[in-house]
C-alpha cells in the first residue's frame, strides 16, 4: 500500500473516526428499532418488515448511518491509497447504493405478495448483501501496509466475517426456492438467514473501519522513524 503525506493522513484518520460514529449510531437505532416493534431479533417476518408501519422511518435513518459509514469508510481508504482500483470501489458502491434503495423504498406488509416496490427493495437487498464482502475481502488487502496486532485481528475478523455471510445469503437463496436445510419453514428460515447476514456485514465494517484506522496510526509512525536522523556510516564515537 502506498504511504501518503501527512495532509493526507489527518483527514483519513477523522473520516473513520466519524465513519465509526455513525455505524455506533446505526447499531443502537437497530436496537431501539426492535424495542419499540417489540420484535426482537430474529424478527417474526423479516427486517425489511420494520420499515413497515409507524415505526418506518426509524429503519430508513439506520439504513442511511449505514450508508453513510460505509461512504465515508470508502473515502478514508481512498485518502490512505489514491490507486484504490475499481475492484474495490464498485463493489462496495453497490453495498452503498443498495442501503440507500432499501433506506427509501420500502417493502410492502406480509403476507401480500411483493409489489414493484417490494421486488426492488428485496433485490436492493441481495445485491447488497452479496457484493458487500467483495468489497471489504477486496479493500482489507491494501489497508494494512505494517503487520499489528490490531490490524491482524480486525483483518481476521473482516475476512470470517464475509465468508460467513455469503454461507447465510446462500442458504438464504435457497430458501427462496423453497429448499429449507433447517426445518423451520420458509418464513422463519428467511428471517433466521436475513438476520445472521446483516448482524455478520454490520460486524464486518466495524471491523474494516478499524482495521483502515490502525493502517492510519501505522503509517505516520513509519514515517516519521524513516524520516529521523541517523549516524553516518563512516562516523566514530567522541
Amino acid at each position: 500500500m502506498d504511504d501518503v503525506s501527512g495532509p493526507h493522513r489527518l483527514p483519513a484518520a477523522r473520516v473513520l473516526d466519524v465513519a465509526l460514529l455513525m455505524m455506533i449510531a446505526g447499531a443502537l437505532s437497530i436496537v431501539a428499532l426492535q424495542m419499540v416493534s417489540r420484535d426482537w431479533f430474529p424478527p417474526e417476518v423479516s427486517i425489511s418488515q420494520y420499515g413497515v408501519g409507524e415505526h418506518g422511518w426509524m429503519l430508513t435513518a439506520t439504513l442511511l448511518c449505514f450508508a453513510g459509514a460505509s461512504a465515508l469508510l470508502l473515502w478514508g481508504a481512498q485518502r490512505q491509497a489514491p490507486r484504490l482500483g475499481w475492484t474495490v470501489i464498485a463493489p462496495w458502491t453497490v453495498w452503498i447504493a443498495g442501503l440507500v434503495v432499501m433506506a427509501f423504498i420500502p417493502t410492502n406488509e406480509w403476507p401480500a405478495p411483493l409489489t414493484l416496490t417490494g421486488q426492488i427493495h428485496q433485490a436492493a437487498a441481495i445485491c447488497g448483501l452479496f457484493f458487500a464482502p467483495i468489497g471489504a475481502v477486496l479493500m482489507v488487502r491494501p489497508a494494512i501496509h505494517s503487520e499489528t496486532r490490531t490490524g491482524r485481528r480486525a483483518r481476521a475478523v473482516v475476512v470470517s466475517s464475509a465468508l460467513l455471510s455469503w454461507f447465510f445469503l446462500g442458504l438464504l437463496l435457497l430458501t427462496n426456492i423453497d429448499m429449507d436445510i433447517t426445518g423451520l419453514g420458509y418464513r422463519r428460515a428467511w428471517s433466521l438467514h436475513q438476520t445472521i447476514a446483516v448482524l455478520l456485514d454490520i460486524v464486518m465494517v466495524f471491523a474494516l473501519i478499524v482495521c483502515l484506522r490502525a493502517g492510519v496510526g501505522v503509517g505516520s509512525a513509519s514515517r516519521r522513524l524513516g524520516s529521523s536522523p541517523t549516524a553516518t556510516s563512516g562516523s566514530v564515537p567522541a
